[in-house]
């Protein structure tokens, strides 16, 4: 068998045994599912961004409430924000709170937003909390319960109108 051959027969082996890797292996890779409905959502404390006073899950008990993960450079996070701030004012009831993720953006660039977005209680200090509710990826949207429980949660960007859907779901 000539060298070319054998390159070619070699190439073909490592791109198959790496596509078998990638079928097999990479969704447990490459996703973190998010945090089931029904569970308590982990504690946490963000910093306001308005008032600069802390948010915590304790804070949030006794009506349900929106979390959405998000950074200031993410489009999608940004095209979200018109449509929840409608829903939070449809919906007094129910906290929202847009919870920024990338620490490396000051409190004064993210204030803009706040100022744009009234019904939104923006905070900073997400980036701590990313990994206990499992966010890869902004946006990220979780729904919880008035008694602090997960009732579900939205990956990437999506609509107002899902975003009710859970809340409803969750009894709102």
């Amino acid at each position: 068998m000539d060298d070319g051959r054998r390159r070619s027969i070699r190439n073909f082996v490592l791109v198959a045994a790496a596509l078998l890797a990638v079928t097999l292996f990479g969704p447990r890779m490459c996703s973190s599912p998010l945090l089931a409905a029904g569970t308590a959502a982990p504690p946490f404390s963000v910093t306001r961004i308005v008032d600069a006073r802390r948010v915590t899950l304790g804070d949030l008990r006794g009506r349900p409430a929106v979390l959405f993960f998000w950074a200031a450079w993410c489009k999608a996070c940004k095209e979200m924000m018109p449509g929840l701030a409608a829903l939070a004012a449809e919906r007094p009831d129910t906290r929202f709170v847009a919870v920024h993720g990338d620490g490396g953006v000051p409190p004064s660039e993210q204030a803009a937003k706040a100022r744009s977005y009234p019904a939104l209680e923006f905070a900073e200090g997400g980036e701590r909390f990313l990994g206990v509710y499992r966010v890869t990826t902004f946006p990220t949207t979780y729904v919880l319960d008035a008694d602090g429980r997960i009732c579900g949660g939205l990956v990437g960007r999506t609509s107002g109108d899902n975003v009710a859907r859970l809340l409803d779901h969750c009894g709102s």
